[in-house]
Parts: C-alpha cells; sequence; structure tokens
C-alpha cells in the first residue's frame, strides 16, 4: 500500500507541471488529436488484453503455465489488432472525427499497442508478486520522462508530435523496465486447458472494461464526432485539470476503504455509521472546493492557459461542480463490493450510461456550452440516483446528505464569489488575483467549516485516521 501510494502521488504531482507547461506550448486542436488517438487505442486495448492480465493475477495455480498462455494470446491480439487498426485509421479518422490527422497519429500509435501487449505479462506478474516497490519506480520513470521528449519537441513547433513522441518514449521505457525486473522469459509451452479456463475469467472482465470505457470516454467520442478537434481539446484539458484536485485528495483513500470495509461486511449497521461519517466528511471537502475552482475558473483560463485556450475556463468551473458532486458517491462502488453487491454498481452504471448517451447527443447538437452544463446536470441526476440505491442497501438517509451538501455549497460559493469580488476591486496583477482570491477562498471555507464542525466531522475524521 506504501509503494502504490507512492507511485500514484507521485504521478500526481509530476503530470500537472507537464500538463501545464504542454497546455501553454500547443493548442486545444493538438490536444485533441492526440485524445481522439489515445481513445481508439484504449478501446482496443480492452480487446488485446481480453481480460487475461487479471485473469493471470488471480490464478493460484500454474503460474508458468498461466503467463505463458497470457503471453501468447496478447501478442497474437496484439497484431491482429493493430493492424487492424493501422489498415482502418483513415476510415475511423473520417467517421469518428472527420479529422485526416487522426488517421496517421494512429497509425504510428499501433507501435503503442504492440509495447503494452508486450507488457502485459510482466505487469500482471508484479502485481501478483506483490512487487508495488519496483512498480512505483516504473510508473515514476514513465511519468517523467515523455514529459522530456514532449516539452522540447512542442517548444520546436511540433504540435501534437510532440504528445505522441511522449507517449511512444515513455511506453517503451516502461515495457523494457518490467522485462528487466520481471525475471520471467516465454517459452514455446501453451496449454489449451489452462487458457480455456482464463479466457471464461478474462471474458468477464472484457466486458467490464468495455462498460467502463464507454463510461468514460462517451463524453469526449461524442464532442469528437459532433463538434470537432478543437472543442474535443478543450473540453479533454478542462476536464483533466478539473479532477486534479479530487484524484490527489480521495484517489488514495478508495483502495484502503475497499479493504477495511470488506472486514466488516458482516456487520451492516457498523458499515452504515461509518458510511454516513465518510460521506459527510467528502463532502466538507469536495463541494466547497468546486465552488472555490467554478469561481475563479476565468482567472485558471487567462493566467495558466492562455489566450488561445478561450473557452476552457468554463470547462474547468462547471466540470470541477460535476466533479464535487460526484464524488459524494464516489466510493459507492467500494461500499457494493466490500458487502458482496458488486452487481449493484454494474446495473447503475448500465442504465445511467443509456441517459448519458441520449443527453450526449443531444446537448451535443445544440452546441459545446450546451454541453458542458449538461454534463453537470447529469452528475447532480446521477448522485440522486446512487444516494437512493445506497438508502436501498444500507438505509443511508438521502435528504440529510442532499441538504447538507447544498448548504456547503451556496455557503461556499457565496463566500468564493465575494472575495473574487474583493480580490479584483483591490488587486491588479491577474497571477495574484488567482494567488490570493484562491488561497483567502480556501483559508476562510476550510477554516470557517473546521471550527464549525470540530465535534462532528472533523473528530471522526481523526479517529479513523488514527483507528487505521
Amino acid at each position: 500500500m506504501k509503494w502504490s501510494f507512492f507511485a500514484e502521488f507521485a504521478a500526481k504531482a509530476i503530470t500537472p507541471i507537464v500538463f501545464i507547461v504542454l497546455a501553454r506550448l500547443l493548442t486545444p486542436e493538438d490536444f485533441g488529436v492526440m485524445t481522439a488517438a489515445i481513445m481508439v487505442v484504449g478501446f482496443s486495448q480492452i480487446f488485446w488484453e481480453a481480460g487475461m492480465g487479471k485473469a493471470l493475477i488471480q490464478r493460484q495455480t500454474d503460474e508458468s503455465a498461466a503467463a505463458n498462455v497470457t503471453f501468447w494470446v496478447n501478442l497474437l491480439l496484439g497484431c491482429v489488432i493493430s493492424s487492424a487498426l493501422y489498415f482502418s485509421s483513415d476510415v475511423i479518422a473520417s467517421l469518428l472525427f472527420q479529422d485526416e490527422r487522426v488517421g496517421i497519429v494512429l497509425q504510428l500509435m499501433t507501435i503503442h499497442v504492440m509495447l503494452g501487449a508486450l507488457s502485459s505479462v510482466p505487469t500482471a506478474l508484479l502485481q501478483k508478486r506483490m512487487g508495488f516497490k519496483k512498480l512505483f519506480w516504473v510508473r515514476l520513470l514513465t511519468v517523467s520522462i515523455p514529459g522530456f521528449a514532449s516539452i522540447p519537441l512542442a517548444w520546436l513547433g511540433f504540435g501534437y508530435w510532440a504528445l505522441v513522441a511522449g507517449a511512444l518514449v515513455g511506453q517503451g521505457i516502461q515495457s523494457i523496465m518490467l522485462w528487466s525486473m520481471c525475471k520471467w522469459a516465454p517459452s514455446c509451452r501453451f496449454e489449451i486447458d489452462v487458457a480455456l479456463e482464463m479466457a471464461k475469467f478474462g471474458a468477464w472482465v472484457c466486458t467490464s472494461s468495455l462498460l467502463a470505457w464507454f463510461y468514460l470516454w462517451a463524453d469526449a467520442l461524442v464532442i469528437g464526432q459532433y463538434l470537432g478537434t478543437h472543442d474535443l481539446g478543450l473540453y479533454r484539458v478542462g476536464n483533466q485539470f478539473s479532477t486534479l484536485f479530487f484524484t490527489i485528495a480521495f484517489g488514495p483513500i478508495l483502495p484502503v476503504l475497499y479493504s477495511y470495509l470488506s472486514k466488516i461486511a458482516h456487520d451492516r449497521d457498523r458499515i452504515r455509521s461509518y458510511v454516513q461519517v465518510l460521506i459527510r466528511i467528502i463532502s466538507l471537502i469536495a463541494v466547497p472546493a468546486a465552488a472555490v475552482i467554478f469561481v475563479f475558473s476565468s482567472q485558471i483560463e487567462v493566467q495558466i492557459f492562455g489566450v488561445e485556450w478561450q473557452g476552457v475556463g468554463l470547462v474547468i468551473g462547471v466540470l470541477a461542480l460535476t466533479h464535487g458532486f460526484s464524488w459524494i458517491a464516489g466510493m459507492n462502488g467500494d461500499i457494493y463490493r466490500a458487502i458482496g453487491k458488486p452487481s449493484y454498481e454494474a446495473i447503475v452504471t448500465a442504465g445511467t450510461l443509456v441517459v448519458y448517451m441520449a443527453v450526449y447527443i443531444w446537448t451535443a447538437r445544440i452546441g459545446f456550452e450546451v454541453f458542458v452544463w449538461g454534463r453537470l446536470c447529469l452528475a447532480v441526476g446521477a448522485l440522486l440516483l446512487h444516494l437512493w440505491v445506497l438508502w436501498r442497501v444500507l438505509k443511508v438517509p438521502v435528504y440529510p446528505t442532499l441538504a447538507y451538501a447544498a448548504a456547503l455549497f451556496f455557503i461556499a460559493l457565496g463566500v468564493s464569489a465575494l472575495v473574487e469580488w474583493w480580490v479584483v476591486s483591490h488587486v491588479s496583477h491577474g497571477w495574484m488575483q488567482l494567488i490570493v482570491g484562491g488561497g483567502v477562498s480556501a483559508l476562510l471555507l476550510f477554516g470557517g467549516l473546521a471550527v464549525y464542525e470540530r465535534r462532528r466531522s472533523v473528530e471522526d475524521m481523526l479517529v479513523l485516521l488514527k483507528s487505521r
């Protein structure tokens, strides 16, 4: 857990720096072209990986035979998928994105597909053997080195090719490091019975991955189809920026939460009490932070991104609210899995995905701004559904949660707006407006809420941290 946390923290600390530097050197269209290619490559990964890596980790017998099966299956599927991707790249670019540049990038990114297929077995074996310290160094270098490859090329004017070069260099270095650390070599041995057993397990993993891909990329896919690579770049970059705080704050909690709740799964009353405390703590952090980002999103656009990124402030502000409200129910999936009901999350996700796709297409036909605001409305609706399901499963009351979140939001919005007005009136420099305004807003809100909540959420948080 320690090394896994360090890997996530290092990635979250380095990525924003590289991300902001590249955003100052490149245009939204550059990011849009690369986002479109990554989207397709990510979709192809579902099929060449085929859940075999997860099956290898789960299997407790015949490790060598299972590793050989995984290696040869992934290598064969990787060759097939990359070949299909190479020869259909122009059609994909024309039908989905109306941009021939995407097709050229896709052809080169087939190298990325093959390197990923070659790296699947050493990655799975290191995870299976709890080699997270080694994976930390792999993650650290593969997050850092692509920036050193991309930034000079972006500065020299290579545009989206700088992003392509960074992705390929990072994947290549990752493959070399994984194979050097794994200490395993494939053989020509291939056991059909082992392959069939692993394929049954992998089929379910593949199905879940396919559903997760649509949930993760459906919005970007619709934007690329209806609005083009420029708006796709704005949306993707704004979305990534708006999630930075929330992933750093809450990402490391989920694995620990899942492990702990799994141990007390038999005690529903105890789980209910922990869940109510955690929802209150997450609301206390996520909702005010989202309001602050929303109020200062225009300064973020001007000072961090520059004039070429006009419109990214709207995306950052609205999607910050989207993620802030979504995180209130962000742990529901881990709760359902911990109590042995993983199907609940799949059912809710599949049901909401149908509505999401319909609203995505409808709002994208109207315009980019309507699409972004529609994304927020969907998040609020999904939050209501998730809280209702949580009430059905654990009897966690819905109304107090919503009332608390609403009160936090309007207080944070009012305080941040007043601070922003005062700062703009009294501070002339743009960077100082952002730093002072954001800092004062955060200090007033979190300081005041900590004092107000000192006998409830803050004390509960300390008890949880001390107990585990």
